[in-house]
């Protein structure tokens, strides 16, 4: 009878511990722990105007694009990343005849500062990659542009402004969805990959365009990026 009880207590003993264990090792691995990082981008806006059917050729379509590079730095709060950095690219048009033909500001580069706020929901796959499904928002403030020329490039965005400079008349918001990929190099260093794509507000020099254009069957403004990253994790 003394050494079935002394077999009941070391069973319950372990199993207390083991069940310890477990506990501590499922706080660790759903503990709050904040990362920062940096890194690049590679980021594409575009316009697609489909008009009057009744046009043929190429004229019934026009594309715009602005392609670019953006560096940026990161703060990433487990459920929410946050991110700030600049861009630096270059604002053109795909077709040789199309709305921005009267534009003798394009192609045009551009600088920019870019803020984002996204959502997360990290998704352990094991001890070295985390995957989440992520969503938000970011805006994009247009700080200079500039003519092939070096001179300064302005922009249309209504009949009584003609001149207008690229913060009033290229910024605009982005809403995005993607996914991204954490690697694990160690218990700190991880390296960070993201492929995001969005609808993108249209910024005022297109909402003129529209104005002026009134034969535009339908509209599709979008972008995309693809982000990689060295963090921290504290």
């Amino acid at each position: 009878m003394k050494r079935a009880w002394a077999i009941i207590a070391i069973a319950v003993t372990v199993g207390t511990a083991a069940c310890g264990q477990e506990t501590a090792a499922s706080k660790t691995a759903s503990a709050f722990r904040m990362s920062i990082g940096a890194g690049g981008a590679l980021d594409a806006n575009f316009s697609t105007w489909f008009v009057d059917k009744d046009v043929s050729g190429d004229l019934n379509r026009y594309n715009s694009s602005s392609l670019g590079t953006a560096p940026y730095v990161f703060l990433d709060l487990k459920y929410v990343e946050l991110t700030i950095g600049l861009g630096i690219g270059k604002v053109g048009n795909f077709h040789s005849e199309n709305l921005l033909d009267s534009n003798s500001n394009f192609p045009a580069r551009t600088l920019s500062l870019r803020g984002g706020v996204y959502l997360k929901l990290p998704l352990s796959l094991s001890s070295r990659f985390s995957l989440y499904p992520l969503a938000g928002a970011d805006y994009e403030l247009f700080m200079a542009a500039f003519k092939n020329d070096d001179r300064d490039a302005k922009f249309p965005i209504s009949t009584s402004t003609q001149d207008a400079k690229p913060l009033e008349a290229l910024s605009t918001v982005s809403f995005k969805l993607g996914v991204g990929l954490d690697t694990f190099l160690s218990d700190h260093l991880f390296l960070r990959t993201e492929l995001l794509y969005g609808i993108r507000v249209p910024n005022k020099f297109e909402q003129y365009q529209d104005d002026l254009y009134t034969d535009v069957d339908s509209k599709l403004f979008h972008s995309g990026d693809f982000k990689i990253a060295i963090g921290w994790r504290f």
